[in-house]
């Protein structure tokens, strides 16, 4: 019988399993944490990926929690795979999920392009204070947030597309929105176009932060100084995380591609840095219900000042 799945979701389940970085350092921290016969917990287990990766480190129980129509694929890759017995894929909404008993691993792969976009996190950790035992381990451990001043020739190509009178035509109205909205998707921003030392938002450790500090907005008031000249038209936000004790995974400039690429919170318009102009920033994320959040930033450079906001909502 075939699957009836919506075409995007499967397309981002595929752009996901595709890369290659973020699974490989998911199944590495999961090999270290899973002993022989643990029980995990995979919140948010979309495809089963993760869920497989415990089993075939040897967990004897996998409970894979699903609340989209990719359960069903899910189930299928479980069975195809042969562990069947051991993963058990549940579609349900994680606060209303019944398990046998408490487990002594919880993962999830909740993060998104600056780790707390998608506003997964207080279902993981209200997960974590039900289900986890409490010398129970989390993947990831801790991730940092990081955000720096830097220029994106190809955000500024489209704008100043949008801005140039195509087909005759004044579409300057699209480039005027393109240069104050953020932009979750793939940015290929490396290290050179970053103008100034990158800075810490904050940290999230999923063993000690509350649900209750989870729901509530995180903010940053950061000065960067430049490094050297150049322009600068937006900022771009990262995270690095610990998944395990041996293993990292972080999607910054400088690292290998994953699929997260660079968030990017434009400026505005194209501002002139010397080396050492000072940048202040104000970043606020502010959760919005599961799946969503607000993201607000404020610049200042000399006399220029630029307010902006923007809301990231799930798209798996």
């Amino acid at each position: 019988m075939p699957l009836e799945l919506d075409y995007y979701d499967i397309r981002i389940h595929e752009w996901m399993l595709k890369d290659s970085v973020r699974c490989e350092a998911f199944r590495k921290a999961i090999a270290e944490v899973v002993t022989p016969g643990c029980a995990v917990l995979d919140v948010g287990a979309g495809s089963g990926i993760l869920s497989l990766f415990a089993a075939q480190a040897g967990a004897g129980a996998v409970y894979a929690v699903e609340r989209t129509g990719i359960a069903e694929l899910a189930q299928r890759i479980v069975a195809e795979n042969g562990f069947s017995d051991r993963i058990h894929v549940l579609r349900k909404d994680m606060e209303a999920m019944e398990l046998p008993g408490r487990v002594d691993i919880i993962v999830s792969e909740w993060l998104g392009g600056y780790a707390l976009d998608e506003n997964l996190l207080p279902i993981v950790l209200l997960a974590r204070d039900r289900w986890l035992k409490p010398a129970g381990r989390m993947i990831p451990l801790t991730v940092t947030s990081y955000i720096a001043p830097a220029y994106d020739a190809l955000l500024q190509q489209d704008i100043d597309f949008w801005r140039s009178e195509p087909y005759d035509l004044d579409l300057s109205a699209i480039g005027g929105a393109k240069a104050r909205e953020a932009d979750n998707g793939r940015h290929d921003l490396k290290q050179g176009h970053i103008l100034c030392a990158p800075q810490p938002m904050w940290e999230v450790d999923s063993a000690t932060c509350s649900v209750e500090d989870a729901n509530r907005p995180f903010e940053a008031r950061l000065e960067f100084t430049a490094e050297r000249k150049g322009q600068f038209n937006t900022l771009a936000a990262w995270f690095d995380a610990k998944l395990s004790d041996n293993v990292g995974l972080c999607n910054g400039p400088g690292e290998l591609d994953t699929h997260w690429g660079r968030s990017i919170f434009p400026t505005g318009r194209v501002v002139d840095l010397s080396k050492g102009s000072r940048v202040r920033i104000h970043f606020a994320h502010e959760p919005r219900g599961k799946g969503e959040s607000l993201a607000t930033w404020e610049i200042q450079v000399g006399g220029y000042r630029f307010r902006s906001s923007d809301v990231t909502a799930l798209t798996r």
